[in-house]
């Protein structure tokens, strides 16, 4: 596995409030809100409780835990929110990949993931925003939606209100996936042929973060940009996946770029919840 993560300031921004993570097994994008700097306390925070509490119940299954964690995460920032005034409306995107054999996914809001297979490209996650509800009953097409004013509504996020819906999802993953997580830093920048473009032509993940940004700011992005790009082996274990030698192989193989990457950049972003 190799593995990257960078996160940048949009064309016209002086602060970033994205935050990212990535270990090897645990990769992370969240996207602050909040005035004050609240959205970089938030997206900065949010990624250190979800970690605490997956490490501290690593016995609870997978997809139980992310929730946990997130829940913890969300209850955190709610809280903080409510003790102090000046952080009031913070909050953050989640989405969150993890892998212990499968795939596991843990999201809300418009952060994405993506899965590119075989020369095309899946989103796994679906945007919790005003403009996709419009989208899914009728009322504008995605097309529309890439440029309708109300785009940076969402309708859920981390820290804003005491209970909140995760999605969740698991899947298996194969030999030359690439899997992609981002903020609509980047999906708001680039469509998503473009952004399969680039991922058809990787050869090295921090080269591929690095081009994608770069391709945002050129076409004008004003928000924040966070990649976390993963790159699985492009040979099976020998045995295959499915056996007791192949599992220990693939495994190992995970663990193959030392020490994770964390990213939290100190800067303001607008963004609006409901």
């Amino acid at each position: 596995m190799l593995y990257a993560a960078l996160s940048e300031t949009g064309k016209v921004r002086e602060h970033n409030e994205d935050s990212c993570y990535a270990d090897g097994r645990i990769f992370i994008v969240a996207d602050g809100m909040g005035g004050h700097r609240a959205g970089e306390v938030a997206s900065a925070l949010a990624i250190e409780e979800f970690l605490d509490f997956e490490r501290e119940n690593r016995t609870v299954e997978t997809l139980n835990r992310i929730r946990d964690a997130m829940l913890s995460a969300n209850e955190h920032l709610y809280e903080m929110a409510l003790k102090h005034p000046d952080m009031e409306g913070m909050g953050t995107t989640f989405t969150v990949a993890l892998y212990e054999r499968e795939l596991y996914l843990g999201h809300v809001g418009d952060s994405r993931a993506y899965l590119f297979r075989d020369g095309g490209l899946t989103m796994l996650t679906r945007d919790h925003s005003l403009v996709e509800q419009m989208v899914s009953e009728g009322y504008i097409s995605r097309r529309e939606a890439r440029v309708h004013p109300q785009r940076n509504v969402i309708l859920r996020a981390l820290g804003v209100a005491e209970d909140l819906e995760i999605d969740r999802d698991s899947m298996v993953i194969l030999p030359r996936d690439k899997i992609l997580l981002c903020s609509d830093g980047l999906s708001g920048a680039l469509e998503d042929e473009e952004i399969a473009s680039f991922l058809s032509r990787v050869d090295d993940p921090e080269h591929g973060c690095r081009d994608m940004i770069q391709a945002a700011k050129d076409k004008g992005a004003t928000d924040d940009i966070t990649v976390v790009l993963v790159e699985l082996d492009s040979e099976t274990p020998e045995g295959g996946l499915d056996s007791d030698k192949g599992k220990k192989a693939w495994w190992k193989s995970l663990f193959s770029k030392p020490g994770p990457i964390s990213m939290s950049r100190h800067n303001p972003i607008r963004r609006e919840c409901l």
